[in-house]
């Protein structure tokens, strides 16, 4: 009961207080938002936007990644542009994306994401795709970001390297297989005028399974075609889908005007009480 009482007391001293002296404390509070929501007016704006990205260079390597690490090296590279901003070595930043001083130094933020999603098992599994935060000072040169993100793996040359003899190959693989098709319909023509049945099962290996097949050249034929897709479409570093055009402009006058109240707030009370202990 005498606790209840005790704290009943405090809390109506602290009420007294506040009402003794709410003039100076809404006075510091009210300075303390204006201050903030100044500032964050006159600051330079920044816009953020998305994009979704995927890259071949796992596939270039020819490395049994784990699952979660299929999109590592392309992610690395995206965010060790980072070191760069926060250093505001945009000289530096310009050369690495292909663009000009002026649109390097309007880069605020950059950092890539693995990409997840959820099955029916509330499971989560990893995506062959990852997702790019971009935040810049001014949308108009998000176009140019893109174009630059692109260049700079294309001419990062470890990327490149692993890319050409991707490339390469790719192209002794489609080779030997028109070869191997050449000879398949060769065969099969002797055999037709000999009256022979060449059409027995093969067990072609496509990297991924062995399939049992009774016409040998229309498996070399698909599977040429998926060499050649892959060889075509598998970039270093392609855009899933492009970064949002935005034109709203990012600002954090709540969360910084509420901080800015609470602290205010403080402010006010420990300034009424040097006050009254002053008065005292």
């Amino acid at each position: 009961m005498t606790e209840e009482l005790n704290l009943n007391e405090l809390f109506a001293n602290f009420v007294n207080f506040i009402a003794r002296n709410n003039k100076l404390i809404f006075s510091i509070v009210l300075a303390g938002v204006i201050a903030v929501v100044i500032f964050q007016k006159l600051k330079t704006p920044y816009f953020e936007t998305k994009a979704i990205c995927m890259s071949g260079i796992s596939e270039y390597e020819r490395v049994e990644y784990e699952e979660d690490w299929l999109q590592r090296t392309a992610i690395d590279l995206i965010n060790y542009l980072e070191i760069n901003i926060e250093n505001k070595d945009y000289k530096e930043l310009s050369d690495l994306l292909g663009v000009e001083l002026v649109v390097a130094e309007k880069i605020k933020k950059i950092e890539a994401e693995q990409l997840y999603q959820k099955d029916m098992n509330e499971e989560f599994f990893t995506l062959n795709k990852f997702e790019i935060m971009l935040t810049v000072f001014d949308n108009k040169i998000i176009r140019e970001v893109q174009e630059g993100l692109i260049y700079y793996f294309d001419n990062n040359k470890y990327v490149s390297d692993y890319y050409k003899k991707f490339n390469e190959a790719n192209e002794q693989i489609i080779n030997d297989i028109n070869h191997e098709m050449k000879l398949l319909e060769k065969i099969r023509v002797e055999g037709a005028k000999n009256s022979l049945d060449v059409s027995s099962s093969l067990k072609v290996i496509n990297g991924q399974e062995k399939s049992e097949v009774s016409n040998q050249i229309i498996l070399l034929s698909k599977y040429r075609e998926e060499i050649k897709t892959q060889k075509d479409l598998l970039q270093p570093l392609s855009f899933v889908q492009n970064f949002a055009k935005v034109n709203q402009k990012e600002d954090d006058i709540l969360v910084w005007g509420l901080l800015a109240g609470f602290i205010s707030f403080l402010i006010g009370l420990l300034v009424a009480l040097i006050k009254e202990v002053k008065k005292a």
